[in-house]
């Protein structure tokens, strides 16, 4: 059978081009800095207290404030605001419509939030809260989570109820408990107490956005919600956008305490595979039926993965460039490597540590959908086979479809199956495919004709997200809050950026300011299990995240920075 592919490499769109460009100068930015560079030296602590208003550890962190944490955020994880890969647009699906329930428990919560900030809802269950500042000259402060939470699978595997909300004395059980109602609890209870003083006017304006789809792309959510506020205050117009995300806080040692904020986020794009082929009774089977082809194509994936790389100057470089100066005993290997500059070696060893740290320098492929077959007797006529990617800095969505068409091609050409890849999609590789793709056929001992046609499409391309600065005025007001709100006697906070595997609403806000970041400000250790069983977190620390939120929007408020006329802050990425 003459093999056939069809490849054809769209024209990007002028918003696609435009954001490759971003992806590409940041590529370069962080590829052109040197360590000596970037030492990690930290800005001032800022501490909030010249605005006169109560102290945040006032507020938060007797036994009263701990109940009064645990009653919201059990009354927000109660409610099931599941959104699934499947669902219909709101107006449209009814399964959206527990979403009505969640925002009437909102309004029950926080009663000066609903009474002094603007509501208003974008694409049905999208809210965007307002409190106007008094000096227009300020970029706003907007600070965002999402009100969806995955599916369960089985609740009989949970140890408590998944959306009864169970509280232990220290750990709140729940699916959404961290991931991320966690925040949006932590953020709605600090604007809460700041708007219960009716004295308390913000100079600069304040802007929560809540999307509700973020566990399916948040393209019904923060998709509309980002277009939404552009058209309103213009692109660039937010001082900072503060989301989900990032890795917390982490100790390790006695003396300093690592916040580690995401400064970028990896890329993504799915791959699908959908094979047809010949079907016939199972009882004079092909050597082969369609699911063993399928399972050829994902052996040979997996079999294959990518390699690790480390950037000179990247995020996660510079994280172990703070370790190696503030706690280089931690880990005296990457200390003596980072100061050798092997970059190689570095990332080998940093590969070994975990997958969180592997994937932080490696584009990752997960094999997360299959299906075929429609009866047991019956060789299957059609399976579909998804495959993950979250795209390294490194690697670009052109260099995964390349890469799927490279792995698959001898298992193409062994069963003489027909391609069609990637037709009409943007962010393609450019091959010659004459000299790619060699023409074969299958030669069992006897004749077998699996007519099998095989189309690949991606769908969710989000490109890696550029840099964020970690050096400038916008970001020593953050850095020095954080170090603010977590200071411990006789140890140091270090702030320093990261990246981020996953994605978040934050890929829609792009255009809205250069100064995004995405960090839960959450102790390591002290939530668990974030899209699996017994998800939960540890309400203590949870008082610690309110007491930040509570202190960021008092430092943004008394400071001067990020004006509307004022040039973007490139920074120190």
């Amino acid at each position: 059978m003459v093999l056939k592919l069809a490849l054809v490499a769209a024209t990007l769109s002028a918003c696609t081009f435009a954001r490759s460009l971003l992806q590409t100068e940041a590529q370069e930015v962080i590829e052109g800095i040197s360590s000596s560079e970037f030492k990690c030296d930290v800005p001032p602590a800022l501490d909030p207290s010249k605005d006169g208003l109560p102290a945040a550890r006032d507020i938060f962190s007797d036994h009263d404030a701990l109940l009064l944490q645990v009653k919201r955020h059990g009354s927000i994880v109660k409610i099931p605001s599941i959104s699934y890969d499947d669902n219909g647009e709101p107006g449209e699906d009814s399964r959206w419509d527990v979403f009505y329930d969640l925002h009437r428990v909102f309004a029950a919560l926080y009663p000066n939030l609903h009474l002094r900030m603007d509501r208003d809802t974008v694409n049905t269950f999208g809210l965007v809260y307002t409190i106007k500042g008094t000096d227009p000259s300020l970029k706003p402060l907007m600070l965002a989570a999402h009100q969806d939470v995955v599916p369960v699978a089985d609740a009989s595997t949970w140890k408590y109820p998944p959306f009864s909300a169970y509280f232990d004395g220290d750990w709140l059980w729940g699916r959404g408990a961290s991931d991320d109602k966690n925040s949006l609890t932590g953020l709605m209870s600090a604007l809460e107490a700041l708007l219960a003083n009716p004295h308390w006017v913000p100079k600069r304006t304040i802007i929560l956005a809540l999307g509700f789809d973020e566990e399916c792309s948040g393209r019904r959510g923060a998709g509309h919600i980002g277009p939404y506020l552009e058209e309103l205050y213009g692109p660039d117009s937010m001082a900072l956008i503060l989301d989900e995300g990032g890795m917390g806080l982490q100790q390790l040692d006695s003396d300093t305490l690592y916040a580690l904020p995401a400064v970028m986020e990896k890329g993504h794009v799915d791959i699908w595979l959908e094979l047809y082929v010949n079907g016939g009774h199972s009882s004079t089977p092909y050597p082969h039926t369609g699911i063993g082809i399928m399972s050829e194509f994902v052996t040979q994936l997996e079999s294959n993965p990518w390699k690790p790389q480390l950037i000179k100057g990247s995020p996660i470089y510079n994280h172990f460039v703070c370790q190696a100066r503030y706690s280089p005993d931690a880990a005296p290997k990457i200390t003596r490597l980072i100061k050798k500059g092997d970059l190689e070696a570095l990332a080998d060893e940093l590969a070994t540590i975990d997958r969180a740290t592997q994937y932080r320098i490696q584009t990752s492929q997960a094999v997360d959908y299959f299906i075929g077959g429609v009866k047991i007797n019956a060789m299957p006529e059609y399976i579909k086979i998804g495959v993950n990617h979250r795209v390294a800095p490194q690697d670009s969505i052109a260099k995964v479809k390349a890469n799927i068409l490279e792995q698959i091609k001898p298992i193409v050409e062994k069963f003489g199956l027909s391609v069609n890849a990637f037709k009409g999609e943007d962010n393609n590789p450019e091959m010659n495919l004459d000299e790619f793709w060699e023409y074969s056929v299958v030669d069992p001992m006897y004749e077998v004709e699996y007519n099998g046609s095989l189309k690949l499409t991606s769908s969710q391309p989000t490109l890696v997200a550029p840099v964020s600065p970690t050096s400038g005025p916008v970001w020593d007001i953050f850095s020095g809050t954080i170090q603010h709100s977590f200071a411990f006697e006789g140890g140091k906070v270090v702030p320093v950026g990261e990246l981020m595997t996953g994605n978040t609403d934050t890929r829609h806000y792009l255009n809205l300011t250069n100064h995004v970041y995405r960090w839960t400000p959450t102790r390591q250790g002290h939530n668990a299990n974030a899209h699996t069983v017994d998800e939960r977190v540890d309400m203590n620390s949870h008082l610690e995240l309110v007491r930040f939120y509570y202190d960021l929007i008092r430092n943004f408020d008394a400071a001067s920075v990020a004006t509307v006329n004022s040039r973007p802050d490139i920074g120190e990425l």
